[in-house]
């Protein structure tokens, strides 16, 4: 979940590394004075206001103060039972637990094995030509073993362009998008360049558990045209039982220019909610609270984002009823998947997933009547 705008972190800062990963990873932060007048020029002040906090509070998604304001919920045009659909961070990590077997978390966490299992499968991932873990761990790529094998395989023009990630990394944060190496340093997007021994200090220190070098993907021409070049990704949230995987929400997120990563939190990247049924974007935002902003058109290229047809809805749809089944013991699942010139490509797979890009870019609470149904199979008692 993003708590707020966290300011972006600068490049191979191992220590704002580790600071942005445990804000993100904590509960949502966000101006309360501020929200809460614009809460008072909405309608909503004094008591009216707290009674309304408490009973979203009290409700089945325990909306904290500050996730209320993160989600605009004091909005006239949002009705009362919408406001008591949407889902705090604290309960949806129990609603996760309720429905994850924690024996399956492995492949979801480590994204080598991830990659391992999805290539089994033979489902489209992307070409991971190296990883540098310093143990023994056997990889079906290229091994890098010492940081001088991975300072000669940084050093070689041909691998590039690249995306770097760490094995166990959450948020995109260590993200790299490496662009190319001239003999002297390496290029990243969004300008500026790194040297070979900064690269390397940087993923020895932050990527402890190793790092996975792929290539680099482009976006397919129809999101190129419209999104500017960027890579874009769906986020897929699929409830699993024993009748097989539904399809339950969808995204889009947009990341802009100079950006190494689609995340929300990032400054200026936009999400988009998307008709499960036809892949047609319905809807563009960017911020949260009072920084919530509407896009019909891309701030970039001007290309119109309202009713937007995703390429290849249904190959979507299908390649992530596919891998799902692959993983009985997570039933409520979350995918990235890449839209590309070659087709959709599986990029990771979360444990459950954060809810509030679906509540942010649907402007609806994630507790549907089907969501609240799918967590009472699986037990839970919160509702």
């Amino acid at each position: 979940m993003d708590p707020g705008s966290p300011a972006p972190v600068p490049a191979l800062d191992v220590a704002a590394a580790e600071r942005l990963r445990d804000r993100l990873d904590g509960p949502v932060r966000i101006d309360r004075a501020r929200h809460v007048d614009a809460a008072a020029a909405a309608g909503l002040r004094g008591l009216a206001l707290a009674r309304d906090q408490r009973r979203a509070a009290n409700g089945p998604g325990r909306i904290s103060k500050d996730e209320y304001f993160y989600y605009r919920l004091y909005d006239p045009d949002l009705p009362r039972d919408e406001r008591l659909r949407h889902v705090g961070r604290a309960a949806q990590a129990r609603m996760h637990q309720a429905c994850n077997d924690p024996r399956w978390f492995a492949p979801v966490h480590d994204k080598a094995l991830f990659h391992t299992v999805m290539r089994g499968l033979d489902l489209p991932v992307p070409e991971t030509v190296a990883a540098f873990e310093k143990g023994s761990r056997t990889f079906f790529c290229l091994a890098l073993r010492r940081e001088e094998e991975l300072r000669a395989f940084l050093r070689d023009p041909s691998v590039y362009p690249l995306f770097a990630k760490p094995i166990d990394g959450m948020y995109s944060i260590g993200a790299l998008d490496l662009l190319g190496f001239d003999g002297e340093a390496v290029r990243l997007k969004g300008g500026g360049a790194v040297s070979i021994g900064d690269l390397v200090r940087f993923i020895v220190a932050f990527g402890r558990n190793g790092y996975l070098f792929q290539k680099r993907l482009a976006p397919h021409p129809r999101l190129a045209a419209a999104f500017g070049g960027t890579l874009a990704s769906m986020r897929l949230l699929v409830l699993l039982d024993a009748a097989g995987s539904a399809l339950e929400s969808a995204v889009v997120k947009i990341p802009r220019p100079g950006n190494p990563a689609d995340n929300y939190w990032r400054p200026g990247n936009m999400l988009g909610s998307v008709d499960a049924e036809n892949g047609r974007v319905r809807r563009v935002v960017s911020g949260v609270g009072e920084d919530m902003a509407r896009h019909d058109s891309h701030p970039d290229t001007r290309a119109s984002l309202v009713d937007f047809a995703l390429p290849d809805w249904e190959a979507v749809k299908s390649m992530c009823a596919a891998a799902a089944n692959a993983f009985p013991g997570v039933r409520t699942q979350s995918w990235d998947v890449a839209l590309t010139p070659d087709g959709p490509v599986l990029l990771e797979f979360n444990f459950g997933g954060d809810l509030n890009l679906h509540q942010i870019a649907h402007r609806r609470g994630a507790l549907t009547e089907r969501y609240a149904a799918h967590l009472r199979r699986c037990g839970y008692e919160g509702l």
